[in-house]
């Protein structure tokens, strides 16, 4: 952790008129990041009663904040401008729905305020993941490093977040045959190409997708879409929407960060660790 450096606490008890001055703990390093808002990125004490408070000028209608990509953007802080920091010390315990107010209102009652001037470092990458059970790595079939132009069913969703790879409306992670948690060793009528790339798992001549995945028509114990002595056609259900995970790990950092309530200044001249938030969205948009 950074050194925490006060400069100055200059009132004492002889200058106070009540002979009590709230030396501030300031430790937020093991506290979560929550948010709120357009855009409220904040973090409360165990014992409720101090904040610090981050409120960035940032469009975050239907969470886009957390959903794009960030290289390291710089913002300004400071009392005057867009975006601010405020450490808070509360009369009384306060809960999350005090920060979907728009700061700086203090209420309940703030006992004392410090607001911030500094600079501020803000990243974000974000993982795309459709949880099929196959490594991104693995569904870059051709081997080119880009995750992007694989697509084995042509339906606009490259591999990595096509929970449905091959299109027969079986999901990738259901096509694990032999229930070993890995869809890429089962291949049922043994032509090199897994279940879940192929289009027609039995070999039959009928797709997979015009096969029932329950029925046992010949009564064989082979469920019809596995059994290549039965090719009995359906009509296709419709596609299923498909959803994966957009993933986002947000750090954000303080080059350097001074706090003043106009009596005293915490004062990190070697930067401070707001810190890093981690979330994920389940969504279904075309890349």
């Amino acid at each position: 952790m950074k050194k925490l450096y006060f400069l100055a606490l200059i009132l004492t008890v002889m200058s106070c008129d009540d002979g009590d001055f709230n030396v501030p703990s300031f430790n937020f390093d093991d506290i979560p990041i929550n948010d709120c808002g357009n855009l409220v990125l904040y973090k409360i004490t165990n014992n409720k009663n101090e904040a610090l408070i981050l409120k960035l000028n940032e469009d975050n209608a239907n969470d886009s904040f957390f959903k794009t990509e960030k290289n390291d953007v710089a913002y300004t802080i400071s009392d005057t401008g867009s975006h601010k920091i405020y450490y808070r010390i509360f009369n009384e315990p306060i809960n999350d729905n005090y920060f979907c107010n728009d700061v700086p209102v203090a209420n309940p009652t703030v006992s004392d305020e410090w607001v911030g001037q500094g600079n501020l470092i803000v990243h974000n990458t974000i993982i795309l993941d459709d949880k099929d059970n196959v490594s991104s790595s693995v569904e870059d079939l051709n081997n080119d490093g880009d995750l992007t132009n694989d697509d084995t069913d042509n339906d606009g969703y490259p591999n990595y977040i096509d929970t449905d790879d091959d299109g027969d409306h079986i999901l990738t992670k259901n096509e694990d045959t032999n229930g070993d948690g890995d869809p890429t060793n089962d291949d049922t009528d043994q032509d090199g190409i897994p279940n879940y790339l192929d289009d027609d798992d039995d070999n039959d001549g009928t797709p997979t997708i015009n096969e029932s995945t329950t029925t046992d028509e010949d009564a064989d114990s082979i469920v019809d879409y596995l059994d290549d002595d039965n090719n009995t056609s359906l009509e296709a259900s419709s596609t299923p929407t498909n959803y994966y995970k957009q993933q986002y790990n947000l750090s954000i950092e303080f080059t350097s960060l001074n706090l003043s309530n106009n009596q005293s200044d915490i004062n990190y001249i070697d930067g401070y660790e707001f810190g890093t938030k981690t979330g994920a969205f389940t969504i279904s948009d075309l890349p």
